[in-house]
């Protein structure tokens, strides 16, 4: 039993180091996300754009979708999923070519790993951007 806690003891001790630096790079994010508006007024505007072009433009194609006896406007019908759509490629695209980017082109990684924080505080710090860009792009989308 004591060395069960002597075992679980040090690796609790690592985690509140790790959480301040992953929080740096965290906030790194954020300065740079909030200098590039046009990111947030493309995420804006992604919706709409599908909902313009093909809810509006291929629904005067379609008409109404039947749905349990009933009818439904196109428009109506596709634009949930629309939006759904347009929320899953913002959380992707922040997610898979920002990091991308950040290791290929930019060289962010190879930068933050000459200073004191980790592969683990990058993990963890890329990882909190990411949910933290996919929420607010889901919460763009739906307005």
């Amino acid at each position: 039993m004591v060395s069960t806690v002597a075992t679980v003891g040090p690796a609790l001790r690592v985690w509140p180091a790790v959480g301040r630096r992953a929080a740096r790079l965290f906030e790194r994010n954020v300065v740079v996300y909030r200098s590039s508006w046009l990111i947030l007024a493309s995420g804006l505007a992604e919706p709409l754009f599908y909902l313009g072009s093909v809810g509006l433009g291929f629904g005067h194609l379609v008409g109404s979708v039947p749905v349990e006896g009933g009818s439904v406007p196109y428009t109506d019908f596709v634009a949930p999923a629309l939006l759904a759509a347009s929320a899953m490629n913002g959380a992707i695209f922040d997610s898979t070519f920002n990091v991308f980017f950040k290791i290929k082109y930019m060289k962010t990684y190879d930068a933050v790993l000459a200073t004191p924080v980790g592969p683990l505080d990058i993990a963890v710090g890329e990882v909190a951007w990411s949910l933290t860009a996919a929420s607010s792009t889901r919460r763009r989308s739906s307005w």
